[in-house]
């Protein structure tokens, strides 16, 4: 992927060339790919068709997680947090045995893979909030430590 160095910044296509601002600066790219019709019905983009399910679920896992923490992450989360999180939920999701690929889910996945998630990758809640998780019967206790 190119970057752009000089004094002018442009955003925008321009003929096959798309330029756009990231965190890291101003981006330019050649548009390019595969015919979507020809992804969705060759038997050769059988396995991509599988992934891109798969990734699709993890992204709608991880949107339905964040939306149900959603006040606790309006001010607390990082830029690149929603990538960090459906990478890990592709994870979870990969890591299902029992449906075929293409097929797998969360519910179905190693859950375990979320424990430890950092919302903010730069201000990490364990560096921050000293507490002790415990389960007693079926309900969880905090206990906030000073």
């Amino acid at each position: 992927m190119a970057k752009q160095k000089g004094i002018i910044k442009l955003k925008g296509t321009i003929g096959d060339i798309t330029f756009y601002k990231t965190k890291d600066g101003y981006i330019a790219r050649e548009k390019g790919g595969i015919d979507a019709n020809r992804i969705a019905n060759d038997p050769a983009f059988q396995r991509t068709r599988e992934n891109g399910s798969e990734f699709g679920r993890a992204g709608k896992t991880g949107k339905t997680l964040r939306l149900t923490l959603r006040t606790l992450l309006l001010n607390s989360s990082d830029s690149r947090m929603v990538s960090r999180l459906t990478q890990t939920m592709v994870k979870v999701i990969q890591a299902d045995l029992t449906n075929d690929r293409g097929l797998r889910n969360v519910i179905d996945g190693e859950a375990e893979l979320l424990r430890g998630f950092d919302f903010n990758i730069t201000g990490k809640l364990g560096a921050t909030l000293k507490a002790i998780l415990t389960q007693t019967g079926e309900s969880n206790v905090i206990f906030i430590l000073n």
